[in-house]
């Protein structure tokens, strides 16, 4: 039965909740060791948390060893003042308790808290006026408040949960294939079940992560000499580990500017915007499961699993599974697939062997650059758009199509990859990192921080919902030729224009200028543009230094609203306006004139001079 759970700790007292997923069903105990324990023992819960590994579990097993508030608070500095692990912490030396449990903030985008998330989300992220600092018992009155956002928390923690229900699914689906148990492999990360699903083992500790060779297959004539140059450096042992791993190659393809290095190939025609003609197309094809395919067929495999074939029989389930409809374990595959790459080059991994990882990442980016240069040697009319990880864009007339496919097929046939293509209607691209891919219809795709928004559909959870409305207006503009005032001053939804300001663990605290003074204000802050001046925008304090820093991103002028009670009629909507025709011109490459200070300053000091004269 699972159950979400969380702790409050203060001075003399300790609270948990814990709700049973799916029902209104809390438990809530304050001060009885002897309750949490018939919790324990009436329900067996599997228990879910956020961050629950780094801290709630510490302060369970301290309950459930009897400790007393006060031991408990020390159990509690010990993490969270001190900053220290809590399995380091005297008492848990001495513990023997282990209960079921998993954390909802594995595999999250780091820095990502769970008071984001409610924000990002559209919840109430108000926060308990209960001072944990405060050195004595709770009142009856603090208790109740503290009970009631303690509970608001974990019902966004269980939002959390079924937001992630796939992810858990898949873990689960990886752990029955390999007989963990459910609740084992819900509380393994994805690199470390990915891991044991391969059956990783480290029996040894390589030390050949520069001994990388160039794979036989490759057309050398197609890649500068620059950039084996680049490469070969890993062979030379004057150069430190870091200067070698850290360093990058920039260059140029036509008007796509290139870079490499030890994190892929990266490029593109910067602020570049061309629609498709009758006669001239743009083709964007990308490598099928690219880094994955490239341990198997080029024999990058981890040196830690006892039979590479493994992983390629896991690829072939995967492709027959799609093509069968099997979803729950074609996606529970794809996160082994997509996994282990990263796990190569995780010293705390199983799957840990650098060599491989690193060859995987080179090789990768020869066999892309190899088909770029090939293809523009080729194709007279032919320019790179773009350059990626794993696919590439091209512009080209429609009379170099026959040529461009062969080169593309006779690169799959001598590689034996395989190189899926979309038609492309209109490209717009502020750089590599932010486009927009308009298809033939209509359908958009896009990349980048400016553009997406919502939960990320790859890689580690991570949930952005700022300013929703200026990315529409911007998509609005570029794919319908909608005014993007249009699109902003119809809009009713308020959470649309939302901005989470939010203050990191480096600053002690957060203050929203309001009639020129600070008023302290929570950490993390839903606000909005206003055209009112009283208010000014917000401000953090950092840690150590002790400065005022302004919290990035926000207007000049903001209103809080943690609790969702602003009228939309107090946004001021003109910011957004400003703020997506500013985007427009970033993708676009136009430039606002500068200012001539000089000049406007001069002429300050003569009309003022004026002035002066006349009265």
């Amino acid at each position: 039965m699972i159950h979400i759970f969380d702790y409050e700790v203060f001075a003399y007292d300790w609270l948990l909740i814990a709700k049973e997923v799916g029902t209104d069903n809390y438990t809530v105990v304050h001060n009885d060791n002897e309750a949490v324990k018939a919790f324990m023992e009436e329900y067996e819960p599997l228990l879910g948390g956020f961050n629950n590994k780094h801290y709630d579990q510490f302060i369970h097993k301290a309950v459930l060893m009897d400790a007393s508030p006060q031991e408990i608070k020390k159990v509690n500095d010990y993490i969270i003042a001190e900053g220290r692990n809590g399995w380091e912490y005297p008492l848990m030396r001495e513990s023997k308790i282990f209960f079921d449990q998993f954390d909802l903030m594995d595999d999250c985008q780091m820095g990502l808290s769970l008071k984001a998330i409610e924000a990002h989300l559209g919840m109430d992220i108000r926060e308990t006026t209960v001072d944990f600092d405060i050195d004595r018992p709770l009142t009856e009155e603090e208790l109740q408040e503290v009970i009631f956002y303690c509970k608001h928390d974990v019902d966004a923690t269980e939002k959390l949960y079924y937001l992630r229900k796939n992810y858990l699914d898949n873990k689960i689906f990886l752990g029955r294939a390999k007989g963990i148990p459910d609740s084992k492999a819900m509380y393994m990360t994805n690199a470390k079940l990915t891991a044991a699903y391969l059956d990783a083992h480290r029996e040894v500790e390589y030390t050949d992560e520069r001994e990388y060779v160039y794979p036989s297959n490759i057309l050398r004539e197609y890649i500068p000499d620059d950039v084996f140059a680049f490469f070969d450096r890993l062979h030379d042992k004057a150069i430190s580990d870091y200067e070698v791993f850290s360093s990058k190659l920039n260059f140029s393809i036509g008007d796509c500017q290139c870079t490499i290095g030890y994190g892929g190939i990266h490029g593109a025609i910067p602020t570049y915007r061309e629609r498709a003609t009758e006669n001239r197309s743009i083709r964007n094809r990308d490598v099928a499961s690219y880094y994955p395919h490239l341990m198997t067929l080029d024999g990058y495999c981890s040196r830690n699993i006892p039979n590479p074939q493994v992983y390629a029989d896991m690829l072939e389930q995967r492709i027959q599974a799609k093509k069968s409809g099997d979803k729950a374990k074609a996606n529970a595959l794809k996160l082994v697939a997509n996994t282990t790459y990263g796990g190569m080059l995780n010293q705390y991994n199983e799957l840990y062997d650098p060599l491989m990882g690193r060859s995987v990442c080179i090789t990768g980016q020869l066999r892309l650059l190899e088909l770029a240069n090939h293809l523009v040697a080729e194709c007279e009319t032919l320019k790179i758009v773009q350059l990626n990880t794993d696919g590439i864009m091209v512009s080209l007339d429609n009379c170099d199509l026959e040529i461009y496919n062969t080169i593309c097929q006779e690169w799959q046939d001598r590689t034996g990859f395989e190189l899926e293509e979309d038609c492309i209607a209109e490209i717009v691209q502020k750089d590599v990192n932010n486009y927009i891919e308009i298809a033939i219809d209509g359908s958009t795709k896009i990349k980048g921080g400016q553009l997406v928004r919502g939960i990320a559909p790859a890689g580690a959870f991570n949930i952005n919902n700022n300013a929703t409305i200026v990315v529409k207006a911007l998509l609005d503009y570029f794919a319908k030729g909608t005014p993007v005032s249009e699109t902003i001053n119809t809009c009713t939804d308020i959470l649309s224009f939302q901005l989470i300001a939010k203050a990191s663990s480096k600053y002690t605290a957060a203050y929203h200028i309001v009639d020129g003074e600070k008023v302290l204000v929570q950490k993390c802050n839903r606000v909005y543009a206003t055209a009112d001046r009283k208010y000014g925008t917000l401000v953090k304090t950092h840690g150590t230094k002790g400065n005022d820093v302004k919290i990035g991103g926000l207007p000049e002028h903001c209103l809080i609203d943690n609790n969702n009670e602003l009228s939309i009629d107090r946004v001021d909507r003109e910011w957004y306006i400003r703020l997506a025709k500013r985007y427009v011109k970033d993708f676009l490459g136009v430039k606002s004139p500068k200012k001539n200070t000089r000049k406007i300053n001069a002429l300050a000091k003569k009309a003022l001079k004026i002035l002066e004269e006349v009265s």
